[in-house]
């Protein structure tokens, strides 16, 4: 003798294992971040930022500098190294450093894209450059407050927009060639 089939709940959720299956697996699963894209993304990011502060100096700060002064002619011309006299390992470091370091800060955000690198770029540029800039103020004759309100955004922008490029390259799918 059988036992008769239990009846079925109509108010029960049911499993259907076969339209289950047709629901594609949308978790991309991310791919490791060696240390060689890590590095390539940090040297990338390195002359991005060199150019884009490079520019806004030429564009903006250049002329608003001699225009406002942190102080007489004489002091200003103390405090800078005409063009030939720059010590180009040191600016090379300072470079390479601030690439690392953009690159360093959107790893541990876990930016992956430009909207993601605009945005944690922005908050860590702008918190940043607001800490150094005022520092700097504070404590030495280095700016005056007006370019201490000019120089801030700008370099901001320029570790933002750097950020975002960072957050591009190391989201940037890998294809094998096999």
């Amino acid at each position: 003798m059988t036992a008769p089939a239990p009846m079925a709940n109509p108010t029960a959720p049911t499993l259907n294992v076969a339209r289950r299956a047709e629901v594609p697996n949308t978790h991309v699963p991310r791919q490791p971040l060696t240390h060689t894209r890590f590095l390539l993304t940090a040297l990338a990011t390195s002359a991005v930022n060199l150019v884009l502060n490079a520019a806004v100096y030429a564009l903006i700060l250049k002329d608003f500098s001699q225009a406002h002064p942190s102080g007489s002619e004489a002091f200003v011309a103390h405090l800078n190294r005409p063009p030939g006299e720059l010590v180009v390992w040191a600016m090379a470091v300072t470079s390479l450093t601030m690439g690392l370091l953009i690159t360093t800060v959107m790893r541990w955000s876990g930016a992956r894209t430009p909207g993601r690198g605009l945005r944690d770029g922005a908050i860590f540029g702008v918190l940043f450059w607001v800490a150094v800039n005022s520092g700097l103020y504070a404590s030495s004759n280095l700016f005056s407050l007006a370019s201490v309100l000019v120089d801030t955004p700008c370099v901001a922008l320029c570790m933002t927009l750097s950020a975002a490029f960072a957050a591009w390259l190391l989201g940037v799918k890998r294809t094998a060639a096999r």
